[in-house]
């Protein structure tokens, strides 16, 4: 039997904190580790991915797939020049290319969970809006995505917060009392007092106490892995530890510190090359942070050595606690 697809999902609150560096690099490094990996370019509208790989103007995107004439979905995956990397590209800035319904996200889903490979990196756009969250919820690791910043932060939290009452939302659909307290993209007809899941408990121990084990487990299945960008201090590393607190104090999620990368000049010069800084430099400072990013997705050691115009990986698998002498 075919094991399922591994899909990472990353994505943040808000836009400009470097999502699409950071998959990127996240996709080649765990291309290089061994596994085939497809990135993907979900961010409908202002897809610029294709910019990091040094792919100018890509033939075939998601668009293809709403067309009638639309070529073999094989022929979406470009290559990248990098051993196991494919790459799915956006819709580009067609004008309304970012405005897909209901019908055509599922199209793309459907599309991606049937993809050959290992693993499958998605980088989604910016926001809480019902096309980013359903992505995100299709992924089997979240990857959540803050710099430093206070606005950055208070995004980050309020985009948490959406996935886990979408999650809630979707679970619950037949129920519209239920939905009145959890679905908030409509605050005329919503109950926005339920704003933390400890209210929402509340209100479900008095008016649904069938359905309160199962609200229960879809809070405690959610765990998603938090990365802190563009650290420059100290001081800013704090921030994935007082976020974690922040989610595990009013949503009661439990979300995992998966690392940090630090500001660097090497990363915003890697950008303007359209050289991917973890092939630029991959024993640089913020090449070693996203390695044990990576470690932490896998469940293994990596190690990156640039000799001669080649990248050498080592790796080491990680064994559960069981297996220890």
């Amino acid at each position: 039997m075919t094991s399922q697809v591994n899909i990472i999902a990353v994505g943040g609150g808000k836009g400009g904190i470097g999502k699409s560096v950071v998959c990127t690099n996240l996709a080649i490094g765990i291309a290089l580790s061994g596994q085939k990996v497809v990135l993907m370019d979900t961010d409908f509208g202002a897809s610029n991915l294709h910019a990091m790989l040094a792919i100018n103007n890509p033939v075939h995107g998601f668009q293809d797939l709403f067309n009638e004439n639309s070529p073999n979905t094989q022929s979406l995956l470009i290559d990248t020049g990098i051993s196991n990397l494919k790459f799915v590209s956006g819709a580009g800035d067609n004008p309304g290319s970012a405005n897909i319904d209901t019908d055509k996200v599922n199209k793309v889903i459907s599309f991606i969970k049937n993809l050959q490979a290992d693993t499958i990196l998605l980088d989604l756009g910016p926001g809480t809006n019902f096309n980013v969250i359903d992505f995100f919820n299709i992924s089997t690791q979240n990857v959540v995505l803050t710099t430093p910043e206070i606005t950055s932060v208070m995004k980050t939290f309020s985009f948490i917060r959406s996935v886990l009452f979408r999650r809630i939302s979707l679970a619950f659909q037949g129920n519209p009392e239920i939905q009145k307290l959890v679905d908030h993209s409509n605050p005329g007809n919503a109950n926005i007092e339920t704003y933390t899941t400890d209210l929402l408990r509340e209100q479900f121990k008095k008016d649904f106490p069938d359905h309160l084990e199962q609200l229960n487990t879809i809070v405690k299945g959610f765990t998603p892995g938090l990365v802190v960008n563009r650290v420059r201090s100290k001081k800013d590393l704090l921030t994935g530890d007082n976020l974690l607190k922040l989610v595990k104090k009013f949503l009661g999620v439990k979300a995992t510190y998966l690392g940090y990368i630090i500001e660097s000049d090497r990363v915003r010069d890697s950008v303007d090359e359209m050289v991917p800084f973890l092939i630029k430099d991959p024993q640089s400072k913020p090449s070693e942070n996203l390695q044990q990013i990576i470690s932490s997705l896998t469940n293994a050691d990596l190690e990156f050595v640039k000799r001669d115009g080649k990248i050498f990986v080592s790796k080491q698998v990680r064994l559960s606690s069981g297996w220890e002498v």
